[in-house]
């Protein structure tokens, strides 16, 4: 009976292994493009598509498997209905953490997710897109009128409203502001003389490390995660991310110049930008 029950199971979790694998990388083809893959949501949502459907899905087969069992049929019909509205909003939750727009605000790029995009209020039609589309590169203006400053600081501060960049009202065309961005660069120098910067740009810094006046160098944020961008200068097209966090550098730095002790987390984080 055990290798009956533990051959159902193998099969089961191939068939499961062929179907998330395709999903999952379809879902990565058309809504992740690798430069921002580690900095969206995907890997937290990918690990529970993955123990939902590749662990509990075989392993209830595993206990209900009984050869001779009248209820088999039914039994393994519901555990596979089960799986597949598991797997189903598993790509929903894919879809909605998807980076729709990456919008620069002030001082970093942002990735703006399906869930919090609004492209039917873009003023420009290239930035009324789909919401199934990916990675569109957007300016993210501050309004020049006072009146509507203070409104969007008024409901981005005490309204928790979408804050600047993910106002796709106030997005503005990205290659006609390509110098303001790159204006805010970062200095890779002073990125680069942290130790452990330095250790996690090695393969950018093997490729282009005799290049670096080629590239702007800047924050790239999402709601939970932060890395460094790397910008080609002339195009304004991102070229690759580090895994390099700018505000703990920053931070660190500052503490150190302070003769304070260094710790391995900065306090400061990506937070509200229409203030600034």
């Amino acid at each position: 009976m055990l290798k009956q029950k533990l051959k159902a199971l193998l099969i089961h979790l191939g068939f499961s292994i062929l179907l998330v694998t395709l999903l999952v990388g379809l879902a990565i083809y058309f809504w992740f493009p690798t430069l921002y893959l580690g900095v969206s949501d995907f890997t937290s949502v990918a690990k529970i598509i993955v123990s939902v459907d590749l662990v509990l899905g075989p392993l209830l087969t595993f206990v209900v498997y009984q050869p001779h069992k009248k209820s088999l049929k039914f039994d393994l019909s519901v555990i596979v209905a089960i799986q597949l509205a598991a797997l189903s909003y598993g790509l929903y939750a894919l879809y909605q953490v998807h980076p729709v727009y990456v919008a620069f605000n002030v001082d970093r790029y942002s990735l703006v997710s399906a869930r919090d995009a609004h492209p039917e209020k873009a003023k420009y039609p290239e930035y009324k897109v789909s919401k199934f589309d990916a990675g569109k590169l957007a300016y993210a203006k501050m309004p020049e009128d006072p009146e509507a400053r203070n409104e969007l600081l008024f409901d981005v501060v005490l309204k928790n409203e979408d804050d600047l960049d993910a106002r796709v009202e106030y997005y503005e065309p990205y290659q006609d502001n390509i110098d303001r961005i790159i204006e805010r660069s970062l200095d890779i120098q002073q990125i680069l003389a942290d130790e452990a910067a330095r250790s996690k740009a090695a393969g950018f810094l093997k490729n282009y490390g005799d290049q670096l006046d080629r590239f702007a160098f800047l924050p790239l944020a999402s709601a939970t995660h932060s890395a460094m961008i790397v910008i080609d200068r002339e195009t304004g097209e991102p070229v690759s991310t580090i895994d390099v966090h700018p505000w703990e550098i920053e931070g660190k730095q500052q503490k150190q110049q302070n003769g304070e002790p260094s710790s391995e987390r900065s306090e400061k984080k990506p937070g509200p930008k229409a203030g600034k």
